[in-house]
């Protein structure tokens, strides 16, 4: 694991103890209106409730802009051995090239 990817889990930590400790600090009893219901219920679940559904949108975000880098590196990693391969075939022709000139020569 590099330093950037410690920074990020160790600040994520603190964040989260951050959260924890005021979601349990809020544990009285609020109504939540969804439009077409009104529900009572505890503070820290609506709290802990949101901070997950955070949690989830954000890793499914994080995941389709890298999978697009990942894609872009893979293209250009394709293309390079693609361009690889076209000179190392070149060559080889070339090559049987010189060599059948320079048995007809020969012969």
């Amino acid at each position: 694991m590099d330093k950037k990817r410690q920074w990020r889990f160790v600040i994520g930590l603190i964040i989260a103890l951050v959260v924890i400790i005021f979601a349990i600090l809020n544990i009285d009893p609020v109504t939540v209106s969804f439009g077409f219901t009104r529900v009572k219920l505890p503070l820290i679940l609506l709290i802990i409730v949101t901070l997950l559904l955070g949690a989830v949108i954000t890793v499914l975000l994080a995941n389709t802009g890298s999978k697009k880098k990942d894609d872009q590196k893979l293209t250009r990693s394709a293309k390079k051995e693609l361009s690889n391969v076209k000179i190392s075939n070149d060559n080889q022709i070339a090559d049987a090239l010189k060599d059948n000139q320079t048995k007809n020569k020969q012969n």
